[in-house]
C-alpha cells in the first residue's frame, strides 16, 4: 500500500500551530467561495474581503494565518482544486445566492481540504 503523505491540516499545524493552521484553512474555504462568485481568484486580499462581506482587517490577518500555515503557496487556490473543494464551492455559489448561507453551508468544507492530501 502506497503511503500518502501529509494532510493540509497536518502541513498547517506544524508549521504554525493548530490556531493558524484552522484559520488559514477559513480563509482557504472563503478564498474558494468567493473565485466561485467572481468565476476567477480574487485579484487581491482587498476584493476578497469586499466578495466575503469581511472588514480589511479580517481579511488580512486571516491571509497572515494562511501565510504561516502554508509558506509555500501563493493562493489556496491549489489546495483547493486538488482537495475538491473548489467543485463544491462552485456548486453552492451557483444554489446559493446569498454569500453568508453559501459560507455556512461551505464551513464543513474546511475539514475537506484540511483532511486532503497535500501535495497531491
Amino acid at each position: 500500500m502506497k503511503k500518502q503523505g501529509p494532510t493540509w491540516g497536518e502541513v498547517g499545524i506544524r508549521n504554525a500551530g493548530f490556531r493558524a493552521a484552522t484559520r488559514g484553512l477559513k480563509f482557504a474555504m472563503g478564498w474558494g467561495l468567493a473565485t466561485a462568485d467572481l468565476g476567477r481568484e480574487p485579484a487581491s486580499v482587498e476584493e476578497y474581503a469586499e466578495v466575503m462581506q469581511e472588514s480589511r482587517a479580517t481579511a488580512y490577518r486571516d491571509l497572515q494565518a494562511f501565510r504561516q500555515a502554508f509558506p509555500n503557496e501563493e493562493s489556496p487556490e491549489r489546495m483547493n482544486r486538488t482537495s475538491g473543494a473548489q467543485d463544491r464551492y462552485d456548486e453552492l455559489a451557483r444554489t446559493l445566492k446569498d454569500r453568508k448561507k453559501a459560507a455556512l453551508a461551505a464551513q464543513s468544507m474546511v475539514f475537506t481540504v484540511g483532511g486532503s492530501a497535500a501535495f497531491a
